[in-house]
């Protein structure tokens, strides 16, 4: 009797079936078995290739920044305008990117995207004036924001739940390890100067790898829609798109471009205004029977805000990590843009085997993960904070080495969790909205993060340029950054413990 209920419940979990624990959150259908793609597998690889690529031009920039001036004879506005440009245009239109692939197709946006990506990429590294390159970063943050939620929304509606949580795994891993990558990836570039091109190959890159995902992409992909989306919702669009413009501009480049407190201030309540005009139009479209572009009904699942609200909360201290410790590497201990990207290497073997393995464990601890992940990280800035510290200028690379490990390890078991956790109950129609809202929130999150410690790390810095003013700034941002680690680990308690697709105990044991 007892060995009957079990296999019982193991055909209920491998189909898809929501844990009770769970229930109180409606959870996305699983295509059945007899609609499941026998190319999914194949096609996760497409997208997380293409994926990676949008994810690591973010980043790729910070360390060729010196090479581009100089190759460009650009000033340092145009420098800012180059990096902030692609955040910009990538952060405003990934809600509407999401939706179009809704309306549209997925895989038709997606090729679009990855196509429009690559011929932006080719006209970065092609780029003869800082005016050139400005405006193809733009391109190229719009392209990615196109590319990038239809990768979530194919997840979504192509896996069933019990292996959405190995696909979503996987996006979190490639997510993660782009970011850190860029350091890493653009100081071997622009220090092999390959060609004799100096900065260019960290835009032409992209061309190759962009052509063969788009000649993969094209047969492995199947198409979907979602039927509840007949057209595109200009006026959200235009409201959205506003209030996510007057919310990033001022946090990306208000700073370094000198802004005095009052631009700030009137930027971020007409920003708070329009978006909440955004969202009263929403509702009325909605009301009316219409296509909003943003399904408001997704607020009403407490998975889905809880899951936003940590996303805004972990990704902020995120982004303000590598900000300050990048800026500490370079500028206080006077690393080569090569070296400095060579620090994090313990940090990505941490987090690589750590993904890796949390993808397994996801089914026993579920959202528990993030909650583990955020102690590590909070257990390696301790150290790091301690022995800046403690040893002070002779503070030396290789003595930070086990705390970026255990600091990988930690973000491994928080991202790949925290992107499932998030999606785990979007029905599938859903799938481009809540993919875009969610990316949307990420990015936020990040020019929030480099905005708000960023300030913290240059006040603790003041006017002193020595070792122990940048070890004193680092110490001072990185406490910050624990305090941001703590609140994340207290949200995660309002996840429930189990996912969808997640296996318990007693099902596990059957297999």
């Amino acid at each position: 009797m007892i060995q009957t209920e079990k296999r019982r419940r193991k055909r209920s979990y491998s189909n898809g079936a929501r844990p009770r624990a769970a229930a109180h959150s409606p959870i996305a259908a699983a295509p059945s078995v007899g609609e499941l793609d026998p190319r999914r597998w194949p096609a996760l690889v497409v997208v997380l290739t293409a994926s990676f690529l949008g994810v690591l031009d973010f980043f790729i920039v910070n360390v060729s920044i010196p090479a581009i001036k100089d190759g460009l004879q650009a000033t340092n506005a145009a420098v800012e305008l180059m990096i902030a440009s692609y955040g910009l245009a990538y952060a405003v239109l990934l809600i509407t990117g999401g939706r179009l692939g809704d309306i549209l197709g997925r895989k038709r946006m997606f090729l679009i995207g990855v196509a429009g990506f690559t011929v932006a990429s080719a006209c970065c590294g092609l780029a003869t004036t800082p005016a050139v390159l400005i405006a193809s970063r733009v391109f190229q943050g719009m392209t990615a924001a196109l590319l990038f939620p239809q990768g979530l929304s194919i997840i979504q509606v192509s896996f069933p739940a019990h292996e959405r949580a190995l696909a979503f795994g996987a996006m979190g891993m490639v997510s993660g390890a782009a970011m850190f990558s860029g350091n890493i990836l653009g100081g071997l570039l622009v220090d092999a100067n390959l060609l004799g091109l100096g900065w260019r190959p960290i835009f032409l890159v992209n061309v190759p790898i962009g052509v063969l995902a788009l000649l993969a992409a094209w047969p492995l992909l199947r198409e979907s829609r979602s039927p509840k989306a007949s057209r595109l919702d200009l006026g959200g669009v235009a409201l959205g798109s506003l209030g996510l413009f007057l919310l990033v501009y001022p946090l990306a480049e208000g700073r370094d471009a000198g802004w005095p407190l009052w631009a700030f201030v009137v930027c971020l309540a007409l920003s708070a205004l329009t978006l909440a005009a955004f969202l009263w139009y929403e509702r009325r479209v909605s009301a009316a029977g219409g296509s909003p572009l943003v399904e408001i009904g997704l607020f009403r699942d407490r998975l889905f805000v809880d899951g936003l609200l940590t996303t805004l909360i972990f990704y902020g201290g995120l982004s303000a990590f590598f900000l300050s410790f990048t800026l500490f590497l370079q500028n206080g201990m006077g690393l080569t843009p090569r070296a400095a990207g060579f620090v994090f290497t313990p940090f990505a073997i941490g987090f690589g085997v750590s993904s890796t393995v949390c993808v397994r464990l996801a089914r026993w601890l579920g959202s528990r993960l993030i909650q583990i992940g955020a102690v590590l990280m909070a257990a390696a800035l301790t150290a790091v904070v301690v022995l800046a510290y403690v040893r002070g200028a002779s503070l030396s690379c290789w003595e930070m080495v086990p705390a970026l490990l255990v600091y990988g390890m930690g973000q491994g078991c928080v991202i790949p969790t925290l992107l499932r956790a998030v999606l785990s109950g979007v029905h599938s129609h859903d799938a481009g909205s809540a993919s875009g809202v969610l990316a949307t929130v990420q990015q936020v999150s990040l020019a929030v993060g480099v905005a708000v410690i960023g300030s913290v790390y240059f006040a603790a810095l003041g006017p002193g340029r020595g070792e122990a003013d940048f070890l004193r700034a680092v110490e001072t941002a990185l406490l910050v950054n624990l305090g941001l680690l703590a609140t994340t680990f207290v949200l995660a308690f309002r996840l429930p413990r189990r996912l969808a697709g997640d296996v318990p105990e007693a099902a596990a044991m059957e297999m």
